[in-house]
């Protein structure tokens, strides 16, 4: 999942636990996640665990989260502009790595670009991504 510095930092810091999208994503509940932060970071520098999906019309998701989405009512206004309704993926298990993942680690391991939003990756790259890091394999 990729995701701008400003709000990794939060995600990290536990103020931000739910990533709001535009889209419903094809993700479920209890779904692992890698976080990819964008550049000038540009690395996964977290795993998460997709706790849930919601999505609601803007107001109550605004009215219902704002203390965990990590941005104003401003930009949360301008974000869903035209859309009635909104997403919010809540995260949980969230884990910073050691080492971050750059992207040139990345390539090597098969994967060509940064995710623009969603990328999913095969199993045994996941799988591999968390012993690099001592994580426990889901």
């Amino acid at each position: 999942m990729s995701i701008r510095p400003r709000f990794v930092s939060q995600i990290l810091a536990g103020s931000k636990t739910v990533e709001l999208r535009r889209t419903k994503p094809l993700v479920s509940a209890g779904q692992p996640l890698a976080i990819y932060s964008t550049l000038p970071a540009g690395a996964i520098v977290a795993t998460a665990r997709v706790a849930r999906i919601e999505r609601a019309p803007k107001r109550d998701l605004w009215n219902a989260r704002k203390d965990a989405l990590g941005v104003t009512e401003a930009e949360f206004e301008s974000y869903f502009a035209g859309r009635p309704c909104a997403i919010g993926v809540h995260l949980d298990t969230v884990v910073e790595l050691d080492v971050p993942v750059s992207l040139t680690q990345m390539r090597t391991m098969g994967v060509p670009n940064p995710p623009q939003q969603w990328m999913f990756l095969r199993s045994t790259l996941w799988q591999r991504h968390l012993q690099l890091h001592d994580l426990a394999v889901a």
